[in-house]
């Protein structure tokens, strides 16, 4: 939830922000290139907050084992372990790649859904006669977009996720340390799986991703709507 809602809240005032620097002052007038960063600063900012719970998630995962701690005390546990023994960095592991991933999927999904439903709605009003802002897209085009959206942003900055997730969980009792920087991690999976370890998982990812994104326009939208929001 905070990371949805700090994505779209950096994104939305990122796109006022380059508005204002391009002299017009109109987040729909925006420039490709300024729509293209304003998509990836939301990311980024929305992964530099929640990036702690991500770690402990990984973590948690990679812990459970038969007979082990379970539900709230494998969380305090988990997050007991990894203060211990890293500090507070010991959470932030792997967040440099994680910010070299965000951006790019951040700025290649919002700004492909924003491009896709300009030309859909710029198409619509022609056809009605109107303007764009009286024929909303349905939920259907919303989602499908939206999917499409998240699907290709995904796939592109996939192997950066592999190599944070490897960072974020090793130390843990299924995955002791292995990697000792960024470099160490790609190194070390190119010679052991060759270059189709980095896309390891992208499938059951896709399944994720698509309809997580298609919703999360879904409801994004309509939301904007019911609040009167442009």
């Amino acid at each position: 939830m905070p990371e949805s809602a700090i994505k779209f809240g950096a994104y939305e005032s990122a796109k006022r922000a380059f508005a204002r620097l391009e002299g017009h002052n109109d987040p729909k007038r925006l420039k490709p290139t300024s729509q293209f960063l304003s998509g990836g600063c939301g990311g980024m900012v929305a992964q530099c907050f929640v990036y702690p719970l991500d770690t402990l998630k990984f973590r948690m995962q990679c812990e459970v084992v038969e007979g082990g701690l379970k539900g709230n005390q494998l969380i305090a546990a988990t997050a007991r372990k990894v203060w211990n023994k890293n500090g507070l960095l010991g959470f932030f592991r792997g967040l440099p790649l994680g910010l070299i991933g965000m951006f790019p999927y951040a700025a290649i999904d919002l700004s492909t859904f924003e491009y896709l439903k300009r030309t859909l709605l710029a198409r619509k009003a022609r056809l009605h006669g109107c303007h764009e802002d009286d024929v909303p897209l349905s939920n259907f085009t919303t989602g499908a977009i939206g999917a499409f959206s998240g699907g290709v942003s995904a796939s592109v900055v996939y192997p950066l996720n592999v190599l944070r997730t490897r960072m974020q969980a090793q130390g843990t009792v299924l995955h002791p340390t292995t990697y000792d920087s960024i470099a160490d991690v790609v190194r070390k999976t190119i010679q052991a799986e060759g270059f189709r370890g980095l896309y390891k998982g992208l499938t059951p990812n896709m399944l994720k991703v698509a309809p997580a994104v298609s919703i999360s326009y879904v409801v994004y939208e309509n939301s904007k709507r019911m609040l009167g929001l442009r």
